[in-house]
């Protein structure tokens, strides 16, 4: 078989592969929260932003976004403390650790307790701001 010929048998299924990625996404809100922070633990802020729902990404662009975190304290460490789960909805608490910073005159790290509204969108569970 010539390579054009495995290029076009090859091309339905890149597409389909396209589509089905679009929609897919963490299968539970628990592993939604450990991508959500554990990327922006490794300041993978791109990542970050794909946990957010459409509403969010429509109005705020993942380069307004990433400027935005790469301004903001470093975030060290996370631990979810609780999650509730509510058909296609779900509410987790989770305590932040955040580094020092000069920018914030912070000289030690500071833990947060933040709420997070989680919402299933398709087949994948989404962080909910707004």
């Amino acid at each position: 078989m010539d390579t054009r010929k495995i290029l076009y048998a090859a091309a339905p299924a890149a597409v389909l592969l396209t589509i089905l990625g679009c929609n897919s996404g963490p299968a539970t809100p628990k592993e939604l929260l450990d991508l959500y922070f554990s990327s922006s633990v490794k300041q993978d802020y791109a990542t970050t932003y794909t946990c957010y729902y459409a509403p969010y990404k429509a109005k705020v662009s993942s380069e307004e976004y990433i400027k935005h975190r790469k301004e903001a304290s470093v975030l060290q460490s996370y631990k979810i403390a609780s999650l509730q789960v509510n058909g296609k909805t779900a509410q987790a608490e989770a305590l932040l650790t955040f580094a020092p910073s000069e920018k914030f005159k912070r000289k030690e790290p500071v833990t947060v307790k933040v709420k997070e509204d989680l919402v299933q969108e398709g087949n994948a569970w989404k962080i909910k701001v707004w």
